[in-house]
């Protein structure tokens, strides 16, 4: 959402947002007005625990401070268009909005992903039919961040096919490129494996680590925090692999890019994910991606090309394919250098922001259309609400 907005403001645009906004990871720009949902319940929901059920709940204040936020902002102000990334929120702003509400779905459906405990499976298939399919079928057009899942909410929830729209997610160049300066803290390792992001059970960890007992030269550092934390670090050295691992904890975007440019590959060992931005950025800096064969990674991340990818769960060819990868360092390279000219070729986010604004402009009414690359200059106001709770 930030990187949208950015882009979108660079040409022209007006864009309010609606979130809580880290100053120190997202500075403030240029034709951008942050506005916090704020409140009582978002502060105390921040409190909670990362675990699922901390998760439920912060998404759920999260939906609710943001739509408030939101309806304030419509009921004093004009938008041409409300450009929401939280799915209750999407389903409530749509029934009061003025404007065409426009949905970006960010997750895979539970059908189509893999949860490793049962209460989050019963959980989340009733929660999706309830509110996502809700949103789908209230809001003027839906965004999918990859083509299969359009195609599945097409022919499972009968959504008419012209309402919802694959747009992919990107990377910014000027971040996540090779020549950024150096990472602020010594590299543990001179090579090595990389995991970014949340040390959650969906994004599998713990795999990962179990992985490395079978490719005893590899090496990976975890970027990231999470609830998982302690127990992995417990794990790796009742595994033999803590001299092998390093947690360097939470690292600023802007810190992200010396990791992604130096490091063999980057391992996405998830049960569950969309498109996630992490594999857009390393290949923006020339790193291949692992990664499961779930949701969009297979139209982002292909065998030999890109990256590779394996089986969900299958700590044997997850071990395997850091084995035969890391030995090979020509065939690193070669698949480094391809993903990042597919990144440059189709995912900047100047790329994206057009797609968008193909969709906002086919939502205006008639008289208020203009082409989908809108000169600067001309102003299309977004409003953007987005379930966070952090």
């Amino acid at each position: 959402m930030y990187q949208l907005s950015k882009t979108l403001a660079d040409v022209g645009h007006e864009v309010t947002v609606v979130a809580d906004v880290v100053e120190e990871d997202f500075p403030s720009l240029h034709g951008v007005r942050f506005v916090p949902p704020g409140g009582r319940m978002q502060r105390l929901a921040a409190r909670l625990p990362g675990n699922f059920a901390g998760w439920l709940v912060k998404h759920l204040v999260g939906n609710l401070a943001g739509t408030a936020a939101a309806r304030r902002l419509l009921r004093d102000e004009h938008f041409d268009i409300v450009h929401v990334h939280g799915n209750l929120a999407a389903w409530l702003i749509a029934r009061f909005s003025p404007a065409p509400v426009v949905y970006t779905e960010h997750d895979s459906t539970p059908w189509s992903c893999h949860y490793r405990r049962l209460h989050e499976r019963m959980i989340r298939r009733p929660v999706y039919r309830l509110v996502n399919v809700r949103a789908f079928r209230r809001v003027a057009g839906v965004a999918t961040i990859y083509e299969s899942l359009r195609v599945e909410l097409v022919e499972r929830f009968g959504i008419p096919e012209a309402n919802v729209h694959t747009i992919l997610n990107g990377a910014d160049f000027d971040v996540f490129n090779p020549d950024v300066g150096g990472f602020a803290g010594p590299i543990p390792f001179d090579r090595y494996c990389l995991f970014v992001g949340r040390l959650t059970p969906r994004k599998a960890p713990d795999l990962l680590l179990h992985a490395l007992v079978e490719a005893p030269e590899a090496r990976c550092v975890f970027a990231g925090d999470g609830p998982m934390r302690a127990g992995l670090e417990a794990l790796a050295a009742e595994l033999g692999v803590r001299e092998r691992v390093a947690f360097l904890g939470s690292i600023s975007p802007d810190r992200l890019a010396p990791l992604y440019a130096n490091a063999d590959l980057l391992v996405i060992p998830s049960f569950s994910e969309g498109t996630p931005l992490v594999a857009f950025e390393a290949m923006a800096c020339g790193t291949p991606v692992l990664s499961s064969r779930i949701a969009g990674l297979p139209e982002l991340v292909h065998d030999w090309s890109t990256g590779f990818l394996v089986k969900p769960g299958d700590v044997g060819q997850l071990a395997m394919a850091i084995r035969f990868l890391t030995a090979d360092p020509e065939a690193l390279a070669r698949m480094g250098e391809e993903a990042q000219r597919r990144v440059r070729k189709q995912f900047l986010w100047p790329d994206v922001a057009r797609q968008y604004l193909a969709l906002y402009h086919s939502l205006l009414p008639a008289d208020d259309e203009a082409p989908a690359e809108t000169p600067a200059g001309e102003h299309l106001t977004v409003a953007a609400a987005k379930a966070v709770a952090a």
